[in-house]
């Protein structure tokens, strides 16, 4: 009997099918490669078994190689594998959804977005087992070392769980008792009791597992996360954007700044520099590094973000000691009253407002201090290089990277060697708005004082082309000489491109 559209016995069927094709085609691969050798062997110099390339290649491929050993991944040879492959995908995922059907018989919640995914069947016991472990710490007293060993033992709980364990969880937990869960989790205050205890979890750990919980939920325990777990979303209220309706460096406007999913996908046609327009928010510093690395290695930030089956989005974020980590987050974005994104955004690509939004919810300048998008303006380009790339960002200007010449701080000659080792460079402009009114007009709007720009490369004769952070369009890079680097731009850093 069908469940939730899946009908288990005819899948079992065509896995079957599968997996004989699959035994079938090594023999079939040698076939054809035979007949394609004795073929060409009866042609005239210069002529070809086949005009298709791939078939081609099956010349004198009597015997195949497995792939594992360096041979050939051409069909149809290949096919054994990726049959093999899927039928073994579609054998698991209907064992997955067998257990689902037996947990829905004995009233666990089970939503369609659990259904048949590839992960091991659900077990009931340990479902009950986190939600009673995570209700017993209501009232318990911790004692002298606080309540962070409790939490740490949930939380690796919770992290074992299956995507769909964990959803019947979300769904069986009352929002009391989520919210209380919030509560422990988030109050890492000292009890005054003793200065060694430690409560709470610490503001990485506790975002490591709300992310895989949000990575993994169903789309329809999204909002209950969310209002469980307001944390998980990083306030715009504490920007100028916010507070005074704009971009005073950009001139752009807003109103009726709420959340909204955007419309458009994470990548129209790959990743480019020319993407990344940093629009309201006043993260100039950290957006010119994200440009500047996407130019350098587009394969690196593709990489470094990817869209869950449930439409959340996670990125790829590094902390300070360097390892690496995915934030999750709702995939709405901050808009205005027009449906406009505010954010960072893309030219019809979303992937620069998540890499913003997940930098809003891990950067504070001292550690521990404002978050959210607020807490992200106004800082020092080399300061977003650990969390892009797990590596330090390092200043030019004292001769840090060869910067040895006639201008030591901003000599175009050690831009060009840091920029030709593979490096990100970044400058920025002085705090002095008289250089607004009084720089080269060639420049039109691209400059502006106490802003960021990346290095996009040289030209012939010896100018550095910067790019605008504001993006390519009414924003063009514009080209600078040694003179005019000195009097107009300052502190030029750069970063490693792993």
């Amino acid at each position: 009997m069908a469940f939730r559209g899946f009908d288990a016995v005819r899948l079992r069927a065509l896995a079957g099918d599968l997996d004989r094709l699959a035994g079938d085609s090594g023999q079939l691969h040698s076939q054809l490669a035979t007949l394609l050798t004795t073929a060409q062997q009866n042609l005239p110099p210069g002529q070809s078994a086949s005009r298709d390339p791939d078939l081609q290649g099956l010349v004198g491929d009597l015997i195949p190689m497995p792939s594992f050993f360096g041979g050939r991944r051409r069909l149809p040879g290949s096919l054994q594998g990726e049959l093999g492959d899927m039928q073994a995908s579609m054998k698991r995922r209907v064992k997955q959804m067998e257990g689902l059907q037996e947990l829905e018989k004995r009233g666990y919640p089970v939503s369609d977005g659990s259904v048949f995914l590839d992960e091991k069947p659900p077990d009931a016991k340990k479902i009950d087992a986190a939600l009673r472990n995570l209700r017993a710490l209501d009232g318990k007293d911790f004692g002298a070392n606080g309540n962070r060993d409790d939490l740490e033992k949930i939380s690796g709980e919770l992290d074992g769980l299956t995507a769909a364990e964990l959803d019947a969880l979300m769904t069986k937990a009352s929002p009391k008792d989520l919210a209380f869960y919030n509560g422990l989790i988030t109050d890492t205050d000292d009890s005054n009791w003793s200065p060694f205890d430690h409560n709470g979890l610490p503001e990485a750990a506790r975002r490591d597992t709300l992310s895989l919980m949000l990575s993994k939920i169903s789309p329809e325990n999204v909002g209950k996360f969310q209002a469980a777990f307001p944390g998980m979303q990083p306030t715009f209220t504490n920007t100028g954007a916010y507070e005074s309706g704009g971009n005073d460096q950009n001139g752009q406007t807003n109103n009726g700044i709420h959340w909204a999913p955007p419309s458009d996908p994470l990548f129209q046609n790959g990743v480019s520099a020319d993407d990344v327009s940093q629009n309201q928010f006043g993260d100039c510093w950290y957006v010119a590094s994200l440009a500047g690395l996407a130019q350098k290695d587009p394969k690196f930030i593709q990489d470094g973000i990817k869209q869950n089956p449930n439409g959340t989005v996670s990125v790829r974020v590094w902390d300070k000691e360097g390892n690496h980590h995915w934030v999750t987050m709702t995939a709405d974005l901050p808009t205005d009253q027009n449906g406009n994104p505010i954010s960072t955004y893309g030219n019809k690509e979303t992937w620069p407002a998540y890499y913003e939004k997940a930098f809003a919810m891990v950067y504070s300048q001292d550690g521990d201090g404002e978050r959210g998008y607020g807490g992200i303006e106004g800082d020092d380009p080399k300061k977003s290089a650990p969390y892009l790339t797990g590596q330090e960002g390092e200043d030019l200007e004292t001769g840090g990277f060869l910067g040895i010449g006639k201008h030591d701080d901003k000599d175009i000659d050690s831009l060009r060697r840091a920029y030709e080792s593979g490096k990100v460079v970044t400058l920025s402009t002085p705090d002095d708005e008289s250089l607004d009114k009084n720089h080269p007009s060639e420049w039109g709007s691209t400059y502006h004082s106490n802003h960021a720009y990346y290095v996009r490369g040289f030209t012939d004769d010896g100018k550095v082309i910067l790019g605008n952070p504001w993006g390519v369009q009414g924003y063009p890079p514009i080209t600078v000489d040694q003179d005019q680097l000195d009097t107009y731009f300052q502190g030029p850093e750069a970063f490693d491109v792993p």
